[in-house]
């Protein structure tokens, strides 16, 4: 994927982060039975169908001429870095209401887009015996969306959209209060149209289809 779209001559990369490749870690039977040992973590079988070793691999990049306010942008990390660094210092601190203060401890980010600076980030969460865990998004201004898709499921849909922004309203109950999400489903029709078109291979159907979904609910909300 990441080099589809460094080769597509409607989008100029802005920056990538090719991380170091975890080899210690093995194939996933072997990283999954590390976490398990080191943390106690179990983890459903389901997730090693997308698991991967790299640490800081990243992609900011946006489109040419008319395109040039679209754009998008991820940066991963392994699932046991995430999980063994834990929850982010700041999201536990003081100042943030109870409730949210203990969802956050159990976020651990595998998924960020900082280079755009949209305060963004996805994370697992990781619950006592869960093998499969929730997947969140948080947005710095607007707060937490749970996700209806899992860590393989949230893996192949970045794939798929090319971490274009804000891709992840599509897999979210989206309420009004939360976002101006007219303003992001415009944003989101003319990133998925953009991707239609450069990468007609690949079946855009279910995207438009969420976004269509939101934008009613939204406006009829």
């Amino acid at each position: 994927m990441i080099e589809e779209v460094t080769n597509c001559g409607e989008i100029r990369v802005l920056e990538q982060e090719d991380g170091l490749l975890g080899d210690f870690l093995g194939d996933a039977d072997n990283a999954f039975n590390v976490l398990q040992r080191l943390k106690g973590v179990r983890l459903s079988p389901l997730l090693k169908r997308t698991f991967h070793r790299y640490n800081g691999l990243g992609l900011y990049w946006g489109g040419l001429g008319e395109n040039a306010s679209l754009g998008g942008e991820f940066r991963l990390v392994q699932l046991l870095d995430a999980i063994i660094g834990g929850a982010p210092a700041w999201l536990v601190q003081e100042g943030w209401p109870e409730d949210q203060r203990a969802l956050h401890a159990d976020f651990r980010v595998f998924d960020s887009q900082f280079y755009g600076g949209v305060g963004t980030f996805s994370a697992l969460r990781l619950q006592d015996s869960v093998e499969n865990p929730e997947i969140w998004y948080f947005n710095v201004t607007y707060g937490s969306l749970k996700l209806d898709v899992d860590y393989a499921g949230y893996m192949n849909q970045l794939l798929l959209t090319r971490g274009i922004y804000y891709w992840q309203y599509l897999f979210a109950d989206v309420p009004p209060e939360h976002y101006n999400f007219e303003t992001i489903g415009l944003g989101l029709r003319r990133s998925i149209d953009f991707l239609k078109e450069n990468f007609p291979d690949d079946d855009y159907s279910e995207l438009s289809t969420r976004l269509d979904d939101r934008l009613d609910r939204w406006v009829n909300s």
